[in-house]
């Protein structure tokens, strides 16, 4: 199972909160902070599953599960653009969006494969959806925590290469992060 961001992303922070946050007056380093922004959003995104800003993703599986059932790898879930079957010879079969089914059992984000989809999957399937937060909907706790990220990269932009950011993660951000994170048993 693969998941491919089909972006682009237009950040859930502006470069201008997130310099007033860190209380950063000038201007000479406004590509850095807004690389800090992005680190910590993709941090955030991996650690939680979640997209904090809506935008398309591809999920391909190889082989297509048997039961049809598919977890989102990106939630929360909006929408479900194509889905592609691949046959034996690798030739692609598009079928409508209705044949991936979102559901959403005991809390979880996924889909649900028509039988039709997983009949001509003998090569795999691919489905491209849409998954995030919409502005008025983004867990403001998540955005604390990408400033607090932020705040604290910056800081320590002369200690770690640009991209090994974010460098610090402040507790204040682990203990912000923690109620959205997936937990497996």
């Amino acid at each position: 199972m693969t998941t491919i961001d089909l972006g682009p992303v237009a950040e859930p922070l502006t470069l201008a909160d997130a310099k007033i946050w860190a209380r950063i007056e000038r201007d000479d380093e406004d590509g850095l902070i807004a690389r800090l922004i992005a680190a910590g959003r993709e941090a955030i995104e991996r650690d939680t599953g979640l997209a904090l800003v809506a935008r398309s993703f591809r999920l391909t599986l190889d082989p297509a599960p048997c039961d049809g059932w598919v977890e989102a790898t990106r939630r929360p879930l909006v929408s479900v653009d194509t889905v592609t079957a691949y046959d034996a010879a690798g030739n692609p079969r598009v079928f409508e969006p209705a044949e991936a089914i979102v559901e959403r059992p005991r809390g979880t984000d996924g889909f649900r494969l028509a039988p039709a989809v997983l009949d001509a999957a003998s090569n795999g399937v691919e489905i491209e959806f849409v998954a995030g937060y919409g502005d008025a909907d983004r867990p403001a706790e998540l955005i604390l925590a990408l400033k607090a990220i932020v705040a604290a990269s910056y800081e320590a932009r002369a200690l770690v290469e640009p991209g090994m950011q974010p460098a610090l993660r402040p507790a204040i951000a682990e203990r912000l992060i923690a109620p959205h994170r997936r937990v497996r048993i």
